[in-house]
C-alpha cells in the first residue's frame, strides 16, 4: 500500500515536471518567432527571463500545493475527465488569445517599440514586482478555496463557501485576476509597456467565456452560488467589473 501511494506521488510531481515544461514551452515557441523575424539570434536575456519564470512560478506553487493540500494538487495534475473538457472551447480560445498576446508583446518589445521602455532594470523590477503580486494572490486564492480550478467541479464546490473566503469577498474570480497581474508582469519584464496596459482588457476577453461558463455551471448546481453572485458583483475588479 505504501508503495503504491509513493508511486502515486512520483508520478504527480513528474506530472507537475512535465506540466510546467509545456506552459514554459508554449510561451516560448511564441516569443521566438518575433526575434526570427527581426533576423535576430536567440539570445534574448529577457525573453529566456519570462520562460524561466514561468516554469518556477508553476512548480513552485505545484509543490506549494502538495504540501498543504494534496487533494487539489492532484486534481491540477491529473488528466481531466470527459465531465471536465465541457469547456475545452472556452479553454482553447483561452490558450490561443494567450499565444497570440505573447507573440505580438515579443514583436512590440523587439521590433516595434510602440511605447519604448527607459532603463534597463527599473522595467524588469516593475514587472516582476506584478508577477510575483500575482503568485501571491493565486496562493491566497488556493490557500482560502480549497477547491479553486480553472473549471468548475460541481460535486466538490457544493462544499464551497464563497462570500466569506478571502478574496471571494471581493471578486469572483480572483485566481484570474491573479493571471492578470503575472501576464502584464511578464510583458514588462519581455520590454512590452504597451502590451503590459493591454494586458487587462485583452485577459478579460480571452477568460470572459471561461468565466460564463463557470457561473452557468456554479448557478445551476451549487445552493447558495446565486445569492453570492448578486452580494458579490464583480468578477475580476472590486467595485469596477
Amino acid at each position: 500500500m505504501r508503495h503504491t501511494q509513493t508511486k502515486l506521488e512520483r508520478n504527480l510531481y513528474l506530472r507537475l515536471i512535465i506540466s510546467s515544461a509545456v506552459l514554459a514551452i508554449f510561451i516560448a515557441l511564441a516569443i521566438i518567432p518575433s526575434i526570427a523575424f527581426a533576423g535576430s539570434t536567440l539570445a534574448w536575456p529577457r525573453g529566456w527571463m519570462i520562460v524561466a519564470l514561468v516554469y518556477f512560478a508553476q512548480v513552485g506553487v505545484g509543490l506549494w500545493l502538495a504540501r498543504i493540500n494534496p487533494w487539489l494538487f492532484k486534481e491540477r495534475t491529473t488528466l481531466p475527465t470527459k465531465k471536465l473538457k465541457a469547456d475545452k472551447r472556452a479553454t482553447g480560445i483561452l490558450f490561443g488569445a494567450v499565444f497570440i498576446y505573447f507573440f505580438l508583446a515579443a514583436l512590440d518589445a523587439h521590433v516595434w517599440q510602440i511605447l519604448p521602455q527607459t532603463g534597463d532594470v527599473k522595467p524588469i523590477l516593475r514587472g516582476l514586482f506584478l508577477f510575483l503580486c500575482g503568485v501571491a494572490l493565486i496562493v491566497w486564492t488556493f490557500s482560502k478555496s480549497p477547491f479553486a480550478q480553472p473549471t468548475p467541479h460541481i460535486e466538490i464546490n457544493k462544499q464551497q463557501c464563497f462570500d466569506s473566503c478571502g478574496p471571494y469577498a471581493l471578486v469572483r474570480h480572483p485566481m484570474y485576476l491573479g493571471i492578470m497581474f503575472c501576464i502584464a508582469g511578464l510583458s514588462m519584464i519581455l520590454g512590452s509597456k504597451l502590451f503590459a496596459l493591454l494586458a487587462i482588457p485583452l485577459v478579460i476577453l480571452g477568460f470572459l467565456p471561461l468565466m460564463r461558463h463557470e457561473e452557468k455551471a456554479l448557478a445551476e448546481n451549487v445552493d447558495g452560488y446565486t445569492t453570492y453572485s448578486e452580494n458579490v458583483r464583480c468578477r475580476l475588479f472590486p467595485w469596477i467589473y
